[in-house]
């Protein structure tokens, strides 16, 4: 099937399908691409708020061989600032990947079998993280799409593995100015050039 689309999203449903062992290469991870399992934008509420447990959406994440891949998406019509070349991103979106180490650590390598139980037990340590925000309460649609998401982690891998923290910047030839080379923090830079795949303004590829 063909698939022609536009923007950040059509873009990184590119790169998840048909460069992904491009970015593997670039992380240095040997893992073979089609034993991965992707997440393609998973939710995790779009509420913001010190009062809310929602913290956004990633663009996706991928379960490798050996890591966990924790992944925003940036095209080169994205706002986000290069300064000096660093691409930065909002701080909710890195809080997100905060956050979302936090419930990767605490409960699903800590084998919590309860929702409540980690909850009554680790909030006292998440509150002191200063990211402002509750864990998500037991019964919520939000707890129930995270246990979902921890529980996949847990089941295939036997130990906690590598968590990477990636910034997929999605570039074309005719792109001018300055160019990022290093993505914020900790977040490795992926570069990935779509020029070649364009028909028109538009991405065009199969899956």
């Amino acid at each position: 099937m063909k698939l022609l689309g536009y923007g950040e999203d059509a873009l990184t449903l590119w790169a998840l399908t048909r460069r992904l062992d491009a970015i593997l290469s670039v992380l240095g991870d040997a893992s073979d691409s089609r034993l991965c399992e992707v997440l393609f934008r998973p939710s995790f509420g779009r509420s913001g708020g010190t009062n809310s447990a929602q913290f956004g959406e990633f663009d996706f994440m991928v379960l490798t061989r050996q890591a966990i891949l924790l992944g925003e998406s940036k095209w080169d019509r994205s706002s986000e600032e290069i300064n000096e070349g660093v691409l930065t991103l909002r701080p909710e979106q890195e809080a997100r990947h905060r956050i979302m180490r936090f419930y990767i650590d605490h409960f699903a390598f800590k084998n919590y079998q309860q929702w409540g139980e980690f909850i009554a037990k680790e909030t006292p340590e998440f509150s002191g993280t200063g990211l402002g925000k509750p864990l998500a309460p037991e019964g919520s649609r939000l707890a129930s799409n995270l246990e979902q998401v921890l529980r996949s982690m847990r089941s295939r891998f036997q130990s906690k593995p590598e968590i990477t923290d990636i910034l997929l910047y999605l570039r074309g030839k005719r792109e001018k100015g300055s160019l990022p080379s290093k993505g914020p923090g900790h977040f490795r830079l992926v570069p990935l050039d779509y020029s070649e795949d364009l028909e028109g303004n538009m991405i065009s590829f199969e899956i």
